[in-house]
């Protein structure tokens, strides 16, 4: 039988080559350095408060386990998700507000998908708030990514 933390690393590599495959190489930096701000740094953040606060909580991380918070895959994970999400973040807002919405409701399904095979909990009523924690983080990250690198009036 295979153990299911294996989806954690699997998931992690399916990010990393669709990153590198989407992106282009001469990009790689200037979206890795987002990417690790706000998918790592901010998971790794978040995911500290909301089990804490006991509003999730990952499960079956095995051997990757970082003091029963999270798996060291997920920071790598949110990293890679968020250089794709910056990769193809539209300017214009008619296309930014759908955009963003979209992807913090898929994020928010990936979620449900773990918590289904039994990797990841949203705890009591906070998982019909998680949506708002997803569009939170997506729309801060927009707003500063195109403050900082398209030096509009976003």
């Amino acid at each position: 039988m295979i153990n299911s933390w294996i989806f954690y690393p699997i998931f992690a590599i399916v990010m990393i080559l669709g990153a590198l495959l989407l992106i282009p190489k001469n990009l790689y930096k200037k979206f890795f350095l987002y990417g690790l701000m706000f998918g790592g740094i901010g998971d790794s953040i978040i995911a500290s408060l909301y089990t804490i606060f006991d509003f999730i909580k990952y499960k079956e991380m095995g051997p990757f386990n970082i003091m029963n918070i999270f798996s060291l895959w997920t920071p790598i994970t949110w990293a890679f998700a968020y250089m794709i999400f910056f990769y193809f973040l539209p300017v214009r807002k008619a296309f930014l507000v759908p955009y963003v919405l979209i992807f913090s409701l898929l994020n928010y399904s990936v979620g449900l998908v773990m918590q289904n095979f039994g990797l990841f909990e949203y705890i009591g009523i906070y998982k019909y708030f998680a949506p708002l924690t997803f569009l939170i983080w997506y729309s801060v990250s927009a707003l500063v990514y195109l403050r900082n690198e398209h030096r509009t009036n976003v």
